[in-house]
């Protein structure tokens, strides 16, 4: 048995290698250059995606679907059409390779080439941001989310949704609770003067006049590029502590 032409060639172009075909129908599959794997399976309704990360496939809004994942995988869903899984192989492409645990070791190593009186709470803070940042330029693929434009990337920042200073350790560096905004998009969601719903759909403060609508195009760019189920618990949060209705 082998693979479809069409799933084959969506693996190379979201950078995963082949290495070897299962047990029970099912392929495995890794992140090129790297031991992060995925196992994919085609069948009559699409293909299923499985991983090793408990419910990365549902944070990205794949189908659950009842089978029994090969061994190391923990979490499986389906991607019944060509363009689902393209953007999946790609949301998860991401996402393996910069887990939050993989974020948190990479700060902690940046940290550590500081001199330890000078590692200072602003100090993890702005590296821990520079990181998160790094991250979103991937998952966003180095465009703006609401207006998809591919700024220099000194015009785009890593927005958190839930504010760094809120955030438990393990959701300061989840590249869910974000989003790459150009600088302006940036300085009104961060100060929650527009928010988005769980759609993406944003919502604009009564504090913003229509003469500033009108300057920043804010009602021409109603609604965010995509929103995952990841995103969500951190667009609520957003709404519901920082926004200024």
């Amino acid at each position: 048995m082998s693979l479809p032409i069409l799933v084959t060639k969506a693996l190379a172009d979201t950078g995963y290698d082949m290495i070897a075909e299962g047990n029970d129908g099912w392929f495995l599959a890794r992140v090129s250059g790297s031991a992060v794997r995925l196992a994919v399976q085609p069948i009559a309704t699409g293909t299923i995606l499985a991983v090793p990360e408990p419910g990365l496939v549902q944070r990205i809004g794949l189908e659950t679907i009842a089978c029994t994942p090969p061994v190391g995988m923990t979490s499986a869903g389906l991607a019944s059409s060509p363009v689902q899984l393209y953007q999946g192989l790609r949301m998860l492409h991401s996402l393996q390779t910069h887990p939050a645990s993989v974020l948190s070791a990479t700060l902690e190593a940046r940290l550590a080439e500081i001199p330890e009186t000078e590692r200072t709470r602003e100090v993890r803070q702005r590296i821990g941001q520079d990181v998160f940042r790094e991250a979103l330029m991937e998952l966003w693929e180095g465009r703006c989310a609401l207006s998809g434009i591919a700024l220099p990337p000194a015009l785009l920042r890593a927005s958190h949704a839930k504010p760094w200073a809120k955030s438990r350790d393990d959701e300061r560096l989840d590249p869910f609770n974000g989003l790459l905004l150009a600088v302006q998009f940036d300085a009104l969601f961060d100060q929650g003067f527009i928010a988005f719903d769980d759609e993406g759909l944003a919502m604009i403060s009564s504090q913003i006049t229509a003469d500033t609508r009108q300057f920043l195009k804010l009602d021409e760019l109603r609604r965010l590029r995509f929103v995952l189920p990841g995103h969500r618990e951190y667009l609520r949060y957003h709404r519901a502590h920082v926004f200024q209705p």
